[in-house]
């Protein structure tokens, strides 16, 4: 039970998932809040006290001198929040939550003519959930409920049977939709981050097998095409494409000179080293161009008129 007490008032886990967020962002965005909100309280504190005192509101012995200390605390914990050092967050935190529910107590009491008073309530439940997260606010909720119908039954708190059972439902609908609505946003920001998980790891294993093509004098030809410039292997979509010997030699001639003309005279000197000395036509070239071509990516050839063909990868 302590260690459920002790996780419940020094919560680390907000309700948007912090392994998903920059944890220090989140954290300032809470920290501001927190400010914004005790700055408020006080500052409402005070008008209380001064409309009381130049006769706009009717002062009432007790919540009057309530409200002066509940705005001066709450800018006390403000300032300490703002320029301490240390780690006060969740200080602050409890102590804007409990003193507001001390001082939504003796109003709800005491403010009897007040008809809007327990919309005070919801918006401390409202607080407790963006600052301190679901089951926190959920636990508050309760207290909220706690209080209220010990005041309607011990000390006779001035509302009707049916608005008690009004607001008891209304408190109980917000937690039910701030409840659901917390855990489907943690679910798609997980679900969210799976999804970048696995195209982080995708581009992680391509970018693995590129560099092993890379050390393995592998060459990209485009289209799935690959090329093994030491075995003289040309593959496709991992499947070996069948070259003739002469077809070998000018694929290594053509992409050893990629976006270079290679002429007919050196397509003739390498691929028919042995019988250079004989006349080799330019149409023998041209089958073996045309041969080639059809077992790479298209437009991987280009002509070069009268001269030669250029390879484009």
């Amino acid at each position: 039970m302590k260690k459920y007490i002790i996780a419940l008032f020094t919560p680390q886990n907000h309700y948007i998932n912090e392994e998903l967020v920059d944890v220090q962002k989140l954290h300032f965005f809470r920290v501001k809040l927190l400010e914004s909100i005790l700055l408020t309280v006080s500052f409402i504190g005070f008008m209380v006290g001064v409309f009381e005192w130049i006769g706009v509101l009717p002062e009432h012995n007790i919540y009057t001198p309530a409200v002066i200390l509940h705005s001066l605390l709450n800018f006390i914990v403000y300032l300490r929040l703002k320029y301490s050092k240390k780690e006060t967050f969740f200080f602050a935190m409890h102590i804007c939550i409990f003193s507001a529910l001390l001082i939504l107590s003796i109003m709800s009491m005491a403010l009897a003519y007040d008809a809007f008073r327990f919309i005070w309530f919801f918006l401390l439940v409202f607080a407790s959930f963006i600052l301190g997260g679901k089951w926190y606010g959920f636990v508050i909720s309760m207290l909220v409920l706690i209080i209220i119908y010990i005041q309607y039954f011990v000390f006779t708190l001035q509302i009707s049977p049916y608005a008690l059972f009004t607001l008891t439902a209304s408190l109980l609908t917000f937690n039910t939709f701030a409840l659901f609505f917390l855990t489907v946003t943690k679910q798609d920001a997980l679900t969210l981050q799976t999804h970048i998980n696995q195209e982080v790891e995708k581009r992680k294993n391509k970018e693995e097998i590129l560099q092993k093509i890379e050390e393995a004098d592998i060459l990209n030809l485009k289209n799935g095409y690959f090329w093994d410039s030491k075995r003289k292997i040309l593959t496709h979509e991992q499947s070996p494409i069948s070259l003739t010997q002469k077809e070998q030699l000018l694929l290594a001639l053509l992409i050893d000179k990629k976006k270079q003309c290679v002429t007919f005279e050196e397509i003739q000197a390498n691929i028919w080293q042995e019988s250079y000395e004989e006349e080799i036509s330019t149409q023998s070239v041209k089958l073996q161009i045309t041969g080639l071509r059809k077992k790479l990516p298209k437009d991987s050839i280009k002509n070069v008129y009268g001269r030669g063909y250029i390879f484009h990868i």
